[in-house]
């Protein structure tokens, strides 16, 4: 099996940036994707400018910040402010999928500017679960020929259906109080087990800074996660499964399984 490491939250913050970095150099951690539109986007950017990332996936986001489009052009997307709704706002509410794909196509092209390598598709807060924001992603997916993140079977047979790259098993299940060596170990286990060729672990390590103290409720557990993704015993017993690391990068050599 391929196992595809991502790290979420690229941009969200230099201290998730440093701790991404960190678990892309010193640990098990093989990709990972880029918002668009935070505080952290910038210094993200000249991360990847400077090569010391191959490429990143785009972690498209509409439920934190201000979006990278005028707001008057997107107004089923954002509140009174001129900001991004929150998530069950969001979905809750009459949604345009115009105007998500005008903002999708925005957060891709700012990355696409900065001549980085975009290797995916994948959104914050999972809101591609929702079935309007699900056909504008694969319409920006299908432009761009860009693998995207499948949440569950039935979103993978769509996909797969439409000629969209997407690994055969996800697991966003490593999150939280779930976080320890132990269940790392049985959900990639379960992954083996189900026969997949390529399996995607969902992951948010991180540096805690003042700016994510401020932003959001996951901190400490980020460090949580970067020390265990940085264990030497997680690559060993990887090895010794006989799991091989990949990325997104390596997603059109492995057919669906």
């Amino acid at each position: 099996m391929l196992l595809i490491v991502n790290a979420d939250d690229f941009g969200y913050t230099v201290g998730v940036n440093q701790g991404i970095i960190k678990a892309m150099e010193c640990g098990v951690v093989t990709s990972t994707s880029l918002m668009a539109n935070q505080p952290g986007t910038g210094d993200a950017l000249a991360v990847l400018r400077r090569g010391r990332l191959k490429a990143t996936g785009v972690h498209l986001c509409l439920t934190a910040g201000r979006p990278l489009c005028d707001p008057a052009a997107v107004p089923s997307l954002v509140d009174s402010r001129g900001w991004f709704k929150k998530r069950d706002a969001l979905l809750s509410g009459p949604l345009n999928g115009e105007e998500v794909r005008r903002e999708f196509l925005a957060q891709v092209e700012k990355v696409r500017a900065a001549g980085v390598w975009v290797s995916h598709l994948d959104t914050h807060h999972h809101v591609h679960a929702h079935p309007i924001i699900l056909e504008a992603l694969l319409d920006v997916a299908r432009c761009y020929g860009l693998p995207v993140r499948s949440l569950d079977s039935s979103m993978r047979q769509r996909l797969i259906r439409q000629g969209v790259p997407t690994p055969d098993y996800f697991c966003g299940d490593w999150f939280g109080e779930q976080v320890s060596g132990e269940s790392f170990r049985r959900l990639v286990t379960a992954g083996v087990q189900s026969s997949a060729g390529v399996m995607e672990l969902m992951t948010h390590p991180g540096i805690v800074d003042e700016e994510l103290r401020q932003r959001s409720s996951y901190t400490w557990q980020r460090e949580r996660e970067l020390a265990i993704l940085c264990d030497p015993g997680t690559r060993e017993w990887l090895f010794d499964q006989g799991v091989k690391l990949g990325s997104y990068l390596d997603l059109a050599g492995f057919p669906p399984g």
